[in-house]
């Protein structure tokens, strides 16, 4: 059982240790039984109230720690009903953890009280002290509650905000009078927001933009994985001509043609991506007019070519943000070679690598 830090006076108004007389002289009584106090201001011990007799009993112990946390709560009422007050900026941590990553963002946003608040200073342990509307369009409720406490499991999807005040437990030194708790109040306390709902969508938006940044990584990571595959294939065949055009040792007519890929650059790596049973696709980059080596050149135009054919409903397949369809030559020509691969790489079932599109046959 705690010792008792505070009391009520004849008057019936709060009483710290530290601001009455000392011994039976102090005129206070028990919150909870009305017996009569004694004040103990030794040199030894922590100061504290005491019942006459040394009848000390555990609900008198709780109502004195009731009566400390109404204390706290008008602590609370004029922190926040200070001019000139504003809340602390919700801040969320928004995460993303899958394989190969590891992502993280912080979102925050302003939010702040309209009009006045509603206490409820009579509430039990737990209960929210104060409710008010918040110019974000949500309702806010208020709790007091110290640092060891755990809070309340309330839903984190529920629409009500929920904002605390968490403070360190008041130690002895800091309960002897009522400058002091303040004090200790003051620097050991803080306003903190356990849930805004996601009113404005800054949460949503922010687990968009690391599920891109994830299948920016993945997407990389499987390009290399395949450029490494393909290296081992190449370092064990002979290697194919890299320059076509009137002036190059093999020109494209020389060089192998696929019917599945249409307009395909000669001697160029095929991706495949099977996204369905019905659906796969061949990424690959494009032939240019005249003399020039595709590996240097500044600009590279890349395709998509259903394979190993056109499949029902393939001109609506691709968004038109990833490529547009050219349905004459029966490819879609792609925006954006990264952005190509991040649409792809997500959906696609199995992913492979080759210079010859008949090695994707059957996957």
């Amino acid at each position: 059982m705690g010792k008792l830090f505070v009391a009520l006076d004849a008057g019936g108004d709060m009483r710290f240790i530290g601001e009455v007389e000392r011994g039976a002289e102090c005129g206070c009584v028990c919150v909870e039984c009305g017996g009569p106090l004694v004040a103990r201001q030794g040199m030894a011990n922590d100061w504290h109230f005491a019942h006459e007799a040394a009848q000390e009993r555990p609900e008198c112990d709780t109502a004195a720690q009731r009566l400390l946390r109404r204390f706290v709560v008008q602590h609370v009422q004029g922190r926040l009903g200070a001019a000139g007050f504003n809340l602390p900026m919700v801040r969320q941590d928004v995460t993303l953890t899958r394989s190969l990553v590891h992502l993280r963002e912080e979102v925050q946003w302003n939010a702040q009280i309209l009009g006045d608040l509603q206490w409820a200073l009579e509430e039990g342990e737990g209960a929210p002290v104060a409710f008010a509307r918040l110019d974000t369009g949500v309702d806010l409720q208020v709790f007091v509650r110290p640092a060891d406490a755990v809070p309340s499991s309330e839903p984190t999807d529920t629409d009500v905000a929920r904002l605390a005040f968490v403070y360190r437990p008041m130690p002895a030194s800091a309960l002897r009078d009522r400058r002091l708790a303040e004090q200790h109040l003051e620097s050991a306390g803080e306003l903190v927001w356990e849930h805004h709902p996601d009113t404005h969508g800054y949460v949503r938006a922010a687990r968009e933009r690391l599920d891109e940044r994830g299948y920016r990584i993945y997407s990389n990571w499987l390009s290399m994985v395949d450029a490494k595959r393909q290296a081992l294939a190449d370092a064990a065949a002979p290697a194919a001509p890299l320059f076509y055009g009137p002036s190059s040792p093999d020109s494209p007519d020389a060089a192998a043609r696929h019917a599945c890929a249409p307009g395909h650059a000669p001697n160029v790596n095929f991706t495949f991506y099977r996204l369905s049973d019905q659906e796969a696709w061949l990424l690959y980059l494009l032939e240019r007019v005249g003399p020039s080596d595709w590996r240097t050149a500044q600009q590279k135009f890349y395709a998509l070519a259903p394979y190993p054919g056109p499949f029902e409903g393939w001109t609506q397949a691709v968004p038109t943000a990833v490529g547009t369809v050219d349905e004459p030559m029966g490819i879609v020509r792609l925006a954006g070679f990264l952005d190509a691969v991040t649409y792809l790489s997500r959906r696609a079932r199995v992913t492979r690598s080759h210079r010859n599109p008949a090695a994707f046959e059957g996957l």
